[in-house]
């Protein structure tokens, strides 16, 4: 038994051992973050957000968990507000925020990729093919000294730039500053990421409210 668990600390050390970046170029970083996504089933994370709403002269503060399921089903439910939520069911993008307005749900279709709410696939999905990336330095996120990578999309998005921290032992995001279109700037930041977990299928299951109306953004 000892020895079992003992070589499955020692495969998890391998899996999960930190990619040296002495030499690596900002691009090269995302694509070792993409290599690894790839690798990737499931995934979850306790996160805090930031918005800084520059237009109010005001930040936002709220906090949750979040899970993903490759290739495009993912959830974003908060506990503070409680009951906010953000839900890709594989088919459109669902967005309710009760705490702001409880009669309104609005919906996006997959490809409009709204203001990057699954970073994980909007960023790590084949950087390369979307974004001229550049070197951000090096910054410390959670007691650990991560790698930052400034992101600049080559095509229309529903956003200007943004920032990645990549994690130098999982090689993933955790942390992202999304710069919007109307000057807010969205700051997420994950804790306790977990690989692989079991998920059931109704996280990513979403039901209009009763009494909610349903709105389509503009194309």
């Amino acid at each position: 038994m000892k020895a079992a668990t003992t070589a499955a600390a020692l495969l998890a050390l391998a899996f999960f051992q930190p990619v040296p970046v002495a030499g690596q170029s900002a691009m090269d970083a995302m694509d070792a973050a993409s290599r690894r996504y790839r690798d990737i089933r499931t995934l979850c994370a306790d996160f805090d957000q930031n918005m800084d709403v520059r237009l109010l002269r005001r930040t936002i503060y709220s906090e949750g968990r979040l899970c993903q399921e490759r290739p495009n089903r993912f959830s974003m439910r908060f506990s503070d507000p409680d009951g906010d939520l953000v839900v890709s069911d594989g088919e459109n993008f669902w967005v309710y925020y009760p705490s702001l307005n409880a009669d309104q749900v609005v919906r996006y279709p997959l490809e409009r990729r709204p203001g990057g709410y699954d970073f994980f696939r909007e960023f790590l999905a084949d950087p390369s093919a979307k974004y001229e990336a550049t070197d951000g330095g090096i910054e410390d996120v959670g007691g650990k000294s991560c790698r930052v990578v400034e992101l600049t999309p080559l095509a229309d998005a529903a956003y200007r730039r943004a920032r990645v921290w990549l994690d130098p032992v999982t090689d993933l995001i955790c942390r992202v500053e999304i710069h919007q279109e109307n000057s807010t700037v969205r700051t997420l930041t994950l804790r306790g990421i977990r690989i692989n977990p079991i998920l059931d299928a109704r996280e990513f299951a979403f039901a209009v409210p009763e009494g909610a109306r349903v709105v389509d953004p503009p194309s």
